[in-house]
């Protein structure tokens, strides 16, 4: 699949504010890996930072990969300004430079959607090769959008894909932050379903 220039997508300072959208939204994904209780995570595909940086607060030993310098640049910058203990360092996915069981999980948000299942497979074997559980979350049909050429799937499709790993968990999840009637509108269109998050064992 084709993929955007994250370096551009990613180009802008990230604020605390925005952090803290970041982390309601995505608040049972967050939690499930605060759950699992691990001491040491990898985020693969780093982005801004914003989940790194948050698991960091918490005291957990946080690594983040990413094969594009420019991304890996931005979100140096955004951990010290916002003062996080994320470690970044540049890799490949595919072939992740950790020791086998070197890692308790690995994460990430916004990742997966951007492969075909082939690779996708591919990925999640060498991530079992490194952490036990893997814990990763994408946006589903229902995200409205795919302007970063994301694959909007449902949960049933996601499934599918999964099949051939030990899925622990499976679900969808989503928290509008408009309280309003405009949540309560867009809730019945599925708007609670706008992302999807996964719970692989090895």
């Amino acid at each position: 699949m084709g993929h955007p220039e994250w370096g551009q997508v990613y180009q802008a300072k990230l604020e605390l504010g925005e952090l803290i959208d970041h982390v309601y939204s995505h608040k049972p994904y967050l939690l499930e890996i605060w759950n699992s209780n691990p001491r040491k995570i990898l985020e693969i595909g780093v982005g801004g930072g914003s989940t790194s940086i948050f698991l960091s607060y918490l005291g957990i030993e946080t690594h983040a990969l990413d094969n594009d310098p420019a991304v890996i640049k931005k979100s140096q910058e955004n951990n010290h300004n916002l003062k996080g203990g994320l470690k970044i360092k540049e890799g490949d996915a595919f072939n992740l430079p950790y020791e086998n069981d070197s890692i308790d999980i690995i994460c990430h948000q916004g990742f997966f959607e951007h492969f075909e299942d082939k690779d996708i497979h591919r990925l999640i074997k060498e991530q079992l090769r490194v952490a036990r559980r893997i814990v990763f979350s994408v946006p589903t049909k229902y995200y409205l959008s795919n302007a970063l050429g994301e694959r909007l799937l449902t949960k049933g499709q996601w499934e599918r894909i999964l099949k051939d790993f030990k899925i622990s968990k499976s679900v969808y999840y989503g928290r509008p932050r408009n309280e309003t009637f405009i949540k309560r509108a867009m809730a019945a269109v599925g708007w609670e379903n706008i992302y999807y998050y996964a719970v692989i064992d090895r």
